[in-house]
């Protein structure tokens, strides 16, 4: 255990367990995620406004919210979100009803949609960031990435009440160019600039 971590148990379909959870936190990071039958709605829905409500209520700055590229209705043919939500139970349309409630609660907050998740090590190709939910979008990030993308957004006011779509990009010429840690967090910042708020 981290002499700065400090683990505290929470359920995000319990508000009297994310009550104390939450308690002095200054921001909030959502990544919670229904595993299929019957906690979709849950979790992915009902879990996140919960998880929006408490931080309000407990004096939270901003919730980041981990959702999911084409969760947003017009994608609804696509097929690779036709996959997910029939082998998950309706995981997608209750992903994009979970962000539109953390939307709605009036808590300042970023929405980051990832490509398809990955365990391998970060910092080892460029990210890049897109909005819309094009579907334009078809690619896959390190889950190590997505969490350093939910990191850069606390406190980023170019993130604030923002939704974006993230994933890796191959560097034409490969280099360890992300490894430098400064050049790595310069390209974290990057990603929020110019986008537009919600």
């Amino acid at each position: 255990q981290h002499a700065r971590l400090n683990l505290v148990a929470g359920d995000v379909t319990d508000k009297g367990s994310l009550q104390k959870a939450l308690q002095g936190c200054q921001y909030v990071i959502n990544a919670a995620s229904g595993k299929g039958y019957f906690s979709s709605r849950p979790v992915d829905n009902e879990g996140v406004a919960n998880v929006a409500e408490v931080a309000k209520q407990t004096g939270a700055e901003q919730v980041v919210l981990v959702s999911s590229m084409l969760v947003t209705p017009k994608n609804r043919w696509n097929p690779i979100r036709l996959l997910l939500n029939n082998i998950r139970w309706g995981l997608m349309d209750e992903k994009f009803n979970g962000e539109e409630a953390l939307r709605r609660s009036g808590m300042p907050y970023t929405v980051v949609r990832p490509g398809g998740l990955k365990n391998t090590p970060p910092q080892q190709d460029e990210i890049v960031a897109a909005q819309g939910d094009t579907g334009a979008m078809a690619g896959s990030i390190s889950r190590a990435d997505v969490a350093a993308v939910c990191v850069a957004a606390l406190g980023n006011p170019a993130a604030r009440n923002v939704t974006l779509e993230v994933m890796t990009k191959k560097d034409q010429a490969p280099s360890n160019r992300w490894a430098d840690k400064a050049e790595y967090n310069r390209m974290l910042q990057q990603i929020f600039s110019g986008l537009n708020k919600d």
